[in-house]
């Protein structure tokens, strides 16, 4: 037996534009996750209780895990204190963006020759907001705590070449190097959200075409087990998408101290 399903296009299909605003296949399951997360949110809060129920205790226990996962990569208990709500928040969101679409029929509802839900993590649209609103978060987080002025230092790092040359010609030299550096520094902040953007695509797009031509070869025991590790592969890289966004936190919140001593 074989189930035959047609390959998922690289572009979302667009339903309709409101406001301007194109609404397309992943769009109407990125606001049916976002409703499900508010709503369970609320319930949460609203029975959880001193002596917890079996799901409560599950709902911990995944919930000090994931905390700890993050403070293990920060380091710093009041800097996980103020970044784990947002890095948690998007982790559990791919995480269920991942995992819902393996749901068997969630994908197959379809209006007009076109299916209705897309799992958003395969549409780039989706990873690349999610990596772009992640990094531009941390920065905005790092002028905060470091200031407008010590925050663009970094980047533009003026006063070492000032403090290089009043030593001497070769710390003048070096200091022009590591200006330099600084520079690279912001070439690094957009490749920032290509990589996390190209990782989660790349990785969720492949995992839909590889299950479609499992199904196309036979219907049953392959396809399971290629969704058990679809499954996984769903788990791991919201957790990989967190941590990367926890370590570029940690590094752009970490005040680096420049060493003044003369080097002979």
């Amino acid at each position: 037996m074989n189930i035959t399903r047609d390959i998922t296009n690289i572009e979302p299909h667009v339903f309709f534009s409101f406001l301007g605003l194109d609404i397309a296949d992943s769009t109407i399951f990125i606001f049916g996750i976002l409703i499900f997360m508010i709503i369970t949110g609320f319930l949460i809060r609203k029975y959880f209780s001193v002596l917890p129920s079996k799901l409560q205790v599950a709902i911990e226990v995944a919930f000090e895990a994931s905390h700890d996962l993050i403070g293990n990569i920060i380091n710093d208990e009041e800097k996980t204190k103020k970044a784990f709500p947002v890095i948690g928040a998007i982790m559990l969101y791919i995480l269920i963006a991942n995992v819902v679409g393996l749901l068997p029929g969630v994908e197959q509802l379809s209006f007009g020759g076109h299916g209705i839900l897309r799992t958003p993590t395969s549409d780039f649209n989706t990873t690349f907001g999610l990596a772009l609103g992640a990094v531009v978060i941390i920065n905005l987080i790092a002028i905060k705590e470091k200031g407008i002025i010590s925050y663009l230092g970094q980047f533009f790092p003026f006063h070492l070449i000032w403090k290089g040359f009043k030593k001497g010609i070769g710390a003048g030299c070096i200091a022009v190097i590591e200006f330099f550096i600084g520079l690279l520094d912001i070439i690094g902040e957009v490749v920032k959200v290509v990589s996390l953007s190209l990782r989660l695509f790349g990785n969720m797009y492949a995992g839909q075409i590889l299950m479609v031509i499992m199904f196309g070869f036979i219907a049953f025991v392959v396809p399971a087990l290629w969704l058990a590790m679809s499954l996984f592969v769903g788990v791991l890289q919201a957790i990989v998408f967190a941590a990367l966004v926890a370590s570029y936190y940690m590094l752009a919140t970490t005040t680096t101290e420049v060493s003044e001593e003369t080097q002979h």
